[in-house]
């Protein structure tokens, strides 16, 4: 195996895809001919005229009940997802993001449905500013973090966008929309599969399967997320070790174990353990949570909320500690259909979905929605950083033995845009070797 330089990276890609939608009558459908027709042309014009009297961006108020509202979703989505038997790592943000372009041409209950199920504050061409506005404030890069968010439309041959909803996934989203031929199924998702592997940095490859393209298939909104990070405070490399670490049921195994003695941001609240871990240039952190009683484990991160965590890193502040945690590396893939419907939504994947805003030629609905992510974390931060292999270490000013706290338990990780508090990344390490 080649020894790679230490990086830090973390993908995700969330693709949506929408299908015509075969029933006798569905709801959704409009055909050429059909005496409601002119009603949605009326509706398609009002809604130009709506884009057009649209606010220039959105108030940093309603930014901020945006990141809530994704924050609020991240951890319901994380409750239903998590299992601790299995590797768990998403980005809510991307999802959120690719979402939030489908909820751009949904109406009516199927809006409502949406709406409700990923804690949207607003809807319409009001929630495309505000996540403008929160993509503004979180994608960003410098010398220190690269932080990146690209979206894409791609279009079956033939199948009429309504050009209000292209404008605003163009002006809110900067989602550019491409034609593919989807019957020809593994030429599309070729091409697909490349912009995601293009814009993830190569960590995330076959998002998308051939298998899951036909001649049916309409419409995919792709969402692609890319971080790079450096440590504000390096790990060792010369102090990782294998030592010993406990999974929920007690099975102990060896886990590599980086070390950090430094002045760390930590907190110990209702036998709960947490750490804060900053990258340079302090607008990014990695927040991980453990129990002290590893037992507890699988019950306690079903109860995680916005809330609790929020309690736990009130108390967080600097302690000089030796810091023990795992150098681990995550992939996952998930079929996310099931449990969007356990979490209400129903209307998007039926026949009497109502996606009029992004066609009125004919009926729309869901057919799959699919995720994948990776991390690494590694002793250093970014591949430019890495290279240069910068270490920084505490001073040993303070004489006094530090404490010891060691991450050889299972714990919730995730990864935070500090000035907006999103979730960007959201995960659990507990199973050894995975």
């Amino acid at each position: 195996m080649l020894k790679l330089k230490p990086i830090m990276l973390f993908a995700f890609a969330c693709s949506l895809m929408l299908c015509g939608c075969e029933e006798e009558t569905p709801a959704a459908a409009i055909p050429e001919g059909d005496a409601r027709e002119p009603e949605a042309v009326a509706e398609a014009v009002k809604e130009i005229k709506t884009l057009e009297a649209a606010p220039a961006e959105a108030k940093d108020a309603q930014v901020a009940a945006l990141a809530q509202g994704n924050n609020a979703f991240a951890w319901e989505m994380f409750a239903r997802i998590c299992d601790p038997e299995k590797p768990v790592f998403f980005s809510p943000f991307s999802i959120s993001t690719a979402m939030a372009m489908l909820t751009l041409g949904a109406k009516g209950e199927t809006l409502g449905e949406l709406k409700e199920t990923m804690c949207y504050p607003d809807k319409g061409e009001l929630l495309g500013l505000e996540f403008q506005g929160l993509n503004a404030k979180i994608a960003s890069q410098n010398e220190f973090f690269t932080m990146t968010s690209a979206n894409s439309l791609w279009l079956n041959r033939n199948f009429e966008l309504l050009e209000t909803y292209r404008n605003a996934l163009k002006r809110c989203f900067s989602g550019e929309a491409s034609v593919l031929d989807f019957s020809k199924n593994k030429e599309a998702a070729s091409t697909i599969n490349k912009w995601v592997s293009d814009n993830t940095r190569g960590m995330i490859k076959d998002l998308i399967s051939p298998e899951a393209l036909d001649a049916m298939t309409r419409l995919v909104l792709v969402n692609a997320v890319s971080f790079l990070g450096k440590w504000e405070t390096e790990f060792d490399e010369d102090g990782t070790r294998k030592q010993t670490f406990q999974d929920y049921k007690g099975r102990a195994a060896k886990q590599e174990m980086m070390r950090l003695e430094a002045n760390v941001i930590t907190a110990e609240k209702d036998g709960v353990v947490a750490v804060e871990l900053p990258y340079l240039g302090d607008k990014f952190s990695l927040i991980a949570l453990m129990p002290e009683d590893g037992s507890k484990f699988a019950a306690w991160e079903k109860t995680l909320n916005q809330d609790l965590v929020k309690s736990i890193c009130s108390e967080l502040k600097r302690e000089n500690i030796v810091l023990y945690f795992p150098k681990f590396e995550t992939e996952t893939s998930l079929q996310l259909v099931p449990e969007f419907q356990n979490l209400g939504l129903k209307l998007a994947f039926t026949g009497s979905a109502d996606f009029t805003g992004i066609s009125i030629k004919e009926g729309l609905c869901v057919s799959d929605i699919i995720h994948k992510a990776k991390i690494k974390v590694y002793e250093t931060g970014t591949e430019a950083a890495a290279a240069t292999a910068v270490m920084v270490k505490c001073t040993g000013m303070n004489m006094k033995r530090p404490r010891e706290v060691r991450f050889n338990k299972p714990f919730v990780y995730l990864i935070q845009e500090k000035t907006t508090g999103s979730i960007l990344f959201l995960g659990h390490f507990t199973v050894i070797g995975k």
